[in-house]
């Protein structure tokens, strides 16, 4: 079963919904949650927060966060996760942010880190990943990165979901 039609299930059997706070993967959460028939009763909304300063107006994100910890850190994916829950008055979200590529990478944060942080009521959990593809086209192996990082996600926040239960 596609991991987006198993979220829908938990979502009304638990009587939750959700948001999403997006940077590295620019709306792909909101889009494969929205693909599924009936997702507007649990689906609230979500927030593309690309550049600091939208992070920062819209999602609550601090200076100092971004500052010490920068835009791709565990720090910043929690305050996204908790700052879109604020905003839509959600019972759980997820948050991304990384690095797609094909630059923008360093040795310490690679092209591919990404963090995704998961909330389901009072909990929330940030997740580290490093997302690779071999293609040899920059750009579809951008595009596969943002992809895995959407799918995983979902599939974050389903397992959380299934502890609810």
């Amino acid at each position: 079963m596609k991991v987006e039609f198993e979220l829908k299930e938990l979502m009304e059997k638990l009587g939750l919904t959700v948001s999403t706070a997006e940077s590295c993967t620019g709306g792909l959460v909101a889009a494969r949650i929205v693909n599924v028939p009936g997702s507007s009763s649990y689906f609230m909304g979500g927030v593309v927060a690309y550049d600091n300063r939208v992070k920062m107006k819209v999602l609550g994100v601090r200076a100092e966060t971004l500052l010490k910890f920068g835009a791709v850190s565990q720090e910043t994916a929690r305050e996204m996760v908790l700052g879109v829950k604020e905003l839509t008055g959600t019972d759980c979200a997820v948050s991304t942010t990384g690095i797609a590529g094909p630059s923008g990478g360093s040795p310490e944060k690679p092209v591919g880190l990404t963090f995704i942080g998961v909330s389901v009521k009072d909990r929330v959990e940030v997740f580290k990943f490093i997302f690779e593809d071999k293609h040899p086209d920059p750009v579809k192996r951008r595009n596969a990165i943002r992809r895995k990082a959407a799918k995983k996600a979902i599939q974050l926040l389903t397992k959380m979901l299934k502890e609810e239960l």
